[in-house]
C-alpha cells in the first residue's frame, strides 16, 4: 500500500513539472455606475395606494427650496476674514527664478567690485553681487541685468563696451545661482 501511494505521488509531481502542462486563466471585471435621483417625497408608504401608481407617476418631483432669512445666517466677523499680504523677503529669495543675468567679472576683493561696477552701463539694469568660496578662496562676481531668454541675455552681453567683452563674461542662469552653495545676490543700484 505505501508503495502503491509513494509511486502514485511521485506520478503526480512529474505531471505538474512537464513543459506541456496548460492553464488557461482568464478574468473579467465590470464595474456599474448608478446615478442616484434626488427623492424629495416618499410616493406612498401604504400597500393599498401603491396598486394605482404607474412609472410615470414615480418620476422626481422638482420643489423649490425656501429661501433662509438674513437674519439667520452667521456675519463674519473680522478674525474670520482671510487678509492678502505680499510676500515676505525671505519668501521672494526662495522663490525659483527663471532669468538669466551676464556675469561680467569675479574678483578677490569687495573693493575692485565697486571699480567694476562704476564701468557698467547705466540702462536700468539691475547690478548685483554674489559672494562664494572655492577651494577656500573667497571670490566676489558682479553680475549685471535680469533677461527672460538666454538669448536676451547674450545679445545684451555682446552691446557691452569694449573693455568689458575684453573681460569675456559669460550669460548665467538666476536659477542655478539661488539653487547653488552661495545663493545671495546683493543688489548693488
Amino acid at each position: 500500500m505505501k508503495k502503491i501511494i509513494i509511486i502514485g505521488l511521485s506520478a503526480l509531481l512529474s505531471a505538474c513539472a512537464t513543459e506541456h502542462y496548460v492553464t488557461d486563466v482568464t478574468s473579467q471585471s465590470h464595474r456599474e455606475d448608478f446615478k442616484l435621483a434626488d427623492v424629495t417625497q416618499p410616493l406612498s408608504s401604504n400597500q393599498d395606494e401603491m396598486q394605482g401608481v404607474s412609472e410615470q407617476d414615480a418620476a422626481p418631483k422638482m420643489t423649490q427650496a425656501k429661501p433662509q432669512s438674513a437674519a439667520k445666517t452667521p456675519a463674519k466677523s473680522k478674525e474670520h476674514m482671510t487678509s492678502i499680504v505680499p510676500p515676505s523677503k525671505k519668501q521672494q529669495q526662495a522663490q525659483t527664478r527663471f532669468g538669466y543675468t551676464i556675469q561680467i567679472v569675479a574678483v578677490g576683493a569687495q573693493n575692485k567690485v565697486d571699480s567694476f561696477v562704476k564701468e557698467l552701463p547705466k540702462q536700468g539694469q539691475p547690478i548685483w553681487e554674489n559672494y562664494k568660496e572655492v577651494n577656500g578662496t573667497k571670490w566676489f562676481s558682479v553680475l549685471y541685468g535680469d533677461y527672460a531668454t538666454r538669448t536676451q541675455a547674450k545679445q545684451a552681453a555682446e552691446s557691452l563696451p569694449k573693455e568689458l567683452k575684453d573681460l569675456k563674461p559669460f550669460v548665467k542662469s538666476i536659477d542655478s545661482i539661488k539653487n547653488s552653495n552661495f545663493p545671495t545676490m546683493n543688489k548693488l543700484n
